[in-house]
């Protein structure tokens, strides 16, 4: 009888264990239990090297398969197409859903007050491009074969997976995407330990494909449907309870009149976020020549603020309304708005009252000061979807991705705002939005000019200041590589005032200067992530009131003064009675010893969170002394406006 060779042996059973991988019945499976790759049954030879007889043959030299045999066996696939369709969308859609779905709608949702623009403008563009990458996912992985199917679906799957284990269960904390810097080489350790994890968890779909085919198939397919099942209804919750209105469909500050001062009376304030008396004193250091800038001003070095953050430090500042976290914060700006009467008095005399800021901090729903302020804009503008999208789907990267990818993803969110989102110059010029370059630029070009309100305006400027990222250097020019750095932030000031003194060159021009009265402050001082106070908290105040000689050098005063001083200060400079806000700034004896205090969001001990507690101090003689600060009540925030969503 003839004796078929061992190569030939060796050719049928890898044939077999090919038709095993690719589309095998569970019978054929168990008649064929050779490994796929590396055992003897496929080795080009027999277990021991003789024939059945037990007679010693030569061993023949096993032929090596070519590139193309290789090819032909990792492209083979005997499993229907509907068969690799259904396993494939499965895979496609919930990769899709999670990260171009769940994430961008999830992340919306959970922190709307943040976002300068509608959820209809996030979702008319991201469905149907959801709906078009699974479309395409599908397609491709549909059309691959064999074991190249495996691998590819068991890619898309496991990245899934670990996507979302990762934005749910395995970040680290690294605090509100408010601009601060991450010190990233902190982590190094807990990025090793992540990408470990998601190492692991990449390699799980493939080892179930390699012993088991149906199992790898039915793992694929449920868990697929589980995961886009379950953030479904989670998205199906979310919607149910967003707040009806939005920022965008209730309005913005416009840039009218921007540049517009009055030939009567001007109050000016120029408000620079996070502006620290340090950092003003070490101006004075850097830059010398700022005291000659400064003649006819007087520099106030005894201020403190109201709080430690920018909401709900401006809000206060405008209404004098206290804010104590016991009502959700849209309540708070609903109930100081109408409340608060510092900018309808003005108004109501018939000035212009205009505020150049970002609606989210301090109103949210500009209906609450259509009646005191000027240049509240309606939503009549288009919003730019493929710009919503790429930030939308930056924040889900930044959010699902692995430690590792992280820091190529961090954003902050005072980029995705209104100057951003309105798309090209038409609309962007019309929208506020707090970019001191574009700032700079635009008065550059177009400079202040006469408006044609006879009685006069106030004006009131919110700039980037000492708040980072610090993109701004002192020529106002774009700077690069010193975003988080000390040397960036005295920078960006200096640019700041630069902007400032142009103003006042401007207004000198135009022969208003005399009429006008200049303030150069702070929303509040320097901050961070802290339980409580590590020391004084002290704001930089410059007045040039009205009439004063341009000639005369800069004095300094150390009147122990508040911001409710100051909101007296400017009713009286408009000619009103400052009687219902107190004490004016002017009336306050120089040694005269007041009582402050000052509103402090304590963090947690982690410093992951920054609204726990509020912290009230008392501050008794000059706030420059840090032990006349006195810690009198903590109160735990029930509310909060900056962790409520994280």
């Amino acid at each position: 009888m003839k004796e078929h060779s061992t190569e030939t042996q060796a050719t049928g059973k890898a044939a077999a264990a090919v038709h095993n991988e690719t589309g095998a019945s569970p019978a054929e499976e168990n008649k064929a239990p050779e490994r796929e790759e590396g055992g003897n049954a496929a080795a080009g030879e027999t277990a021991a090297g003789t024939d059945p007889a037990g007679e010693n043959k030569p061993e023949k030299k096993r032929r090596r398969m070519s590139v193309g045999e290789k090819m032909t066996l990792l492209w083979e696939d005997k499993r229907k197409t509907s068969a690799r369709l259904f396993t494939a969308l499965a895979a496609a859609s919930a990769f899709v859903f999670t990260f171009f779905i769940f994430g961008p709608f999830e992340l919306y949702l959970s922190n709307n007050s943040f976002f300068a623009f509608s959820f209809k403008y996030l979702v008319i563009p991201a469905v149907p491009a959801g709906i078009l990458l699974a479309a395409a996912l599908t397609a491709v992985l549909t059309l691959l074969r064999g074991k190249i199917y495996n691998y590819a679906v068991s890619a898309v799957f496991a990245f899934t997976v670990a996507g979302y284990l990762q934005g749910n269960l395995l970040n680290i904390d690294h605090g509100a995407l408010d601009g601060s810097e991450v010190v990233w080489q902190n982590y190094k350790g807990a990025a090793l330990l992540n990408l470990m994890v998601w190492g692991i968890l990449l390699l799980i779909p493939l080892a179930l494909q390699y012993f088991s085919r149906r199992t790898w198939k039915e793992v694929v397919r449920v868990v697929s449907l589980v995961l886009v099942g379950a953030q479904a209804v989670a998205l199906v919750s979310l919607l149910i309870k967003m707040p009806k209105g939005d920022v965008s469909d209730e309005g913005f500050f416009t840039k009218e009149s921007i540049y517009e001062v009055s030939e009567e009376k001007n109050v000016v304030f120029f408000l620079l976020d996070r502006f620290d008396k340090r950092y003003a004193d070490i101006q004075f250091e850097k830059y010398p020549e700022l005291k000659e800038e400064f003649k006819g001003f007087t520099y106030y070095e005894n201020l403190t603020g109201s709080y430690s953050r920018t909401c709900p430090s401006v809000a206060y500042l405008l209404t004098g309304v206290k804010c104590d976290y016991s009502i959700p914060m849209p309540d708070y700006f609903k109930k100081a708005w109408s409340e608060g009467t510092f900018l309808r008095d003005i108004r109501n005399a018939g000035y212009d009252t205009k505020v150049y800021s970002e609606i989210t901090y301090i109103m949210q729903n500009s209906e609450y000061g259509r009646e005191e302020i000027t240049n509240i804009g309606s939503p009549t503008h288009t919003a730019d979807p493929m710009k919503i999208l790429s930030a939308m789907y930056g924040l889900s990267a930044y959010r699902y991705f692995p430690e590792m990818m992280k820091p190529y993803y961090r954003i902050y969110t005072g980029d995705i705002s209104y100057g951003f989102i309105y798309g090209g110059e038409g609309t962007r010029n019309n929208i506020y939005a707090t970019d001191d370059i574009l700032f700079r630029k635009e008065f550059d070009e177009k400079g202040l000019s006469l408006s044609d309100n006879p009685r006069g305006s106030f004006l009131f400027y919110h700039l980037q200041g000492a708040h980072d990222p610090f993109r701004m250097d002192e020529n106002c020019k774009p700077m690069e590589g010193l975003e988080y750095s000390e040397t960036g932030r005295h920078k960006q000031i200096r640019g700041n005032l630069d902007t400032i003194f142009q103003y006042i060159k401007q207004l000198k021009k135009l022969g208003v200067y005399d009429n006008t009265t200049i303030i150069i402050s702070a929303d509040h001082a320097r901050t961070g992530y802290m339980t409580e106070l590590d020391g004084e908290r002290v704001l930089a105040l410059f007045i040039k009131p009205a009439g004063a000689d341009p000639d005369a050098p800069m004095k300094r005063s150390h009147k122990q003064i508040t911001q409710d001083n100051l909101r007296a200060s400017i009713i009286s400079y408009f000619g009103l009675d400052p009687a219902p806000y107190g004490r004016t700034i002017e009336s306050i004896g120089e040694e005269e010893e007041m009582v402050r205090y000052f509103w402090m969001n304590g963090g947690n001990a982690e410093k992951t969170k920054r609204d726990v507690n509020l912290i009230t101090y008392r501050i008794t003689g000059d706030a420059n002394d840090f032990s006349n600060w006195e810690k009198v009540s903590v109160d735990p925030i029930r509310y909060p406006y900056y962790d409520a969503n994280r």
